[in-house]
C-alpha cells in the first residue's frame, strides 16, 4: 500500500460541489439584502431633504416645489404654506411632516 499525500479527485469535486450548493443558497438573501439597502439609502436621502427644507421654512413664508436628483435617484420636494407641511416624492413613495 502506497501512502497519499493530498486529496483524491473525488473528494475535491465532492467539496467543489458542496461550496457550490452553499454560495447558491445564500445568493437570493444577498441579492434581498442589496435592495433592502438601495431604498433605505434613498430613505435617509428623502428625511434629510426634508429636514432641511423644513429648516428653510419656519421663517420662509412661501410654497416651493422643486425637483433634484442625489445619486442618481430623483426626488421632489414641495412645501405647502397653506397645510404648513413639507412633502417628499420618491420612488412612487412620499413622505409628509407638519410644520409647527
Amino acid at each position: 500500500m502506497k501512502k497519499s499525500n493530498g486529496f483524491s479527485l473525488l473528494e475535491s469535486l465532492f467539496s467543489l460541489s458542496m461550496l457550490s450548493l452553499i454560495v447558491l443558497s445564500l445568493l437570493p438573501m444577498t441579492i434581498q439584502m442589496k435592495q433592502q439597502l438601495y431604498e433605505q439609502n434613498q430613505k435617509t436621502i428623502a428625511y434629510q431633504l426634508l429636514a432641511e427644507e423644513s429648516k428653510f421654512h419656519v421663517d420662509s413664508s412661501a410654497s416651493t416645489n422643486y425637483k433634484t436628483t442625489i445619486n442618481k435617484y430623483g426626488y421632489q420636494i414641495t412645501y405647502s404654506k397653506e397645510a404648513n407641511k413639507v412633502c417628499a416624492l420618491y420612488a412612487k413613495e412620499d413622505i409628509c411632516f407638519s410644520i409647527k
